[in-house]
């Protein structure tokens, strides 16, 4: 009799165990942008069998990473997510994490000091959607084609020394390489601020990881905005914690977060609202912009890429 209830018990857990659902993993590159997942993490919001979160040193991994499976949750940025599309064709964009205010750069030497002297210019930029869109912006403002530059690939943790070793005049970039490039004696030509809402960071999955993994996902949004709450209204807790994970002095941190407009719940359903939604209406921009520059194909539908769901049903208590 007295086995009875273990029996009991082991069957329960069987049951229970075909039921269990694998964490999300999530993947991004260090920026302030995509902190308040790493910050949920840190204060207990996040827990270890809801989320997994890994670190990219640069947006090629990132976007590999999640072409290839390996991540469910990508942080990448909006014209990443429209080339996303071509590999994924059920790509979702479920959250809104910041629009880029003057952190995304074009850092030169000094004696560069209009954007006409980019011509013949070597000008470092990395090898993504992001990159070469934001080039693009730049050289369309200098009234620059593209061949007259030299585009030379460069990902993000190699920007800083190739500039320092003298094999670019200018590189496109953002934090923590733009500070180090200021160290350098870089200055800053061009910033995102010339081209409002034109850089916005998102967050991306597959449909059926969406389906699959909907309560894990519901919890990833819930404590993304508890922990966003914390970095907006409690940056004494929050930066320290921050600037020791991206392992930046914390006077640099502050010095870069007015750099970026982080995106609350309001906000995000602003960009959600609408029909079309604000955010549709700029990912449609964009994706002109793009196939003007040969940057993506496909179909120019992008009514299937919004997905809400998880923003509105976010609990916040």
């Amino acid at each position: 009799m007295k086995l009875f209830p273990r029996l009991c018990l082991l069957l329960l857990l069987t049951a229970c165990s075909d039921k269990y659902v694998q964490p999300l993993v999530f993947g991004a590159v260090t920026w302030p942008g995509y902190e308040p997942a790493y910050v949920a993490r840190e204060l207990g919001y996040l827990k270890e069998d809801q989320a997994h979160l890994a670190e990219f040193t640069n947006s090629t991994e990132v976007l590999r990473a999640f072409r290839n499976g390996q991540l469910d949750i990508a942080a990448v940025t909006l014209d990443e997510a429209l080339s996303l599309r071509r590999g994924v064709p059920d790509l979702q964009i479920f959250l809104v994490t910041d629009f880029s205010n003057g952190a995304d750069v074009l850092m030169v030497r000094h004696g560069i000091e209009n954007l006409g002297q980019l011509k013949g210019k070597r000008i470092g930029v990395e090898k993504t959607a992001l990159g070469a869109y934001y080039l693009s912006l730049i050289l369309h403002t200098a009234n620059l084609a593209s061949n007259e530059v030299d585009i030379v690939s460069l990902p993000l943790d190699e920007q800083a020394r190739a500039f320092r070793e003298g094999k670019v005049d200018a590189v496109v970039t953002f934090d923590p390489v733009r500070s180090e490039l200021l160290r350098q004696g870089a200055e800053v030509l061009f910033d995102s601020t010339r081209v409002p809402g034109k850089i916005v960071d998102i967050l991306v999955i597959r449909g059926a990881d969406a389906r699959a993994q909907k309560a894990h996902l519901h919890e990833f949004v819930s404590a993304w905005f508890r922990a966003l709450n914390v970095i907006q209204h409690n940056s004494t807790r929050a930066y320290p914690i921050m600037a020791r994970r991206e392992q930046v002095p914390l006077a640099q941190l502050e010095h870069a977060m007015p750099g970026l407009l982080l995106l609350d719940r309001k906000l995000n359903l602003q960009q959600f609202a609408g029909n079309p939604s604000t955010l549709l209406s700029t990912g449609t921009e964009i994706q002109h912009i793009l196939k003007e520059n040969g940057l993506v194909t496909g179909s120019d539908d992008l009514s299937q890429l919004i997905n809400p769901d998880f923003v509105t049903g976010a609990d916040l208590d």
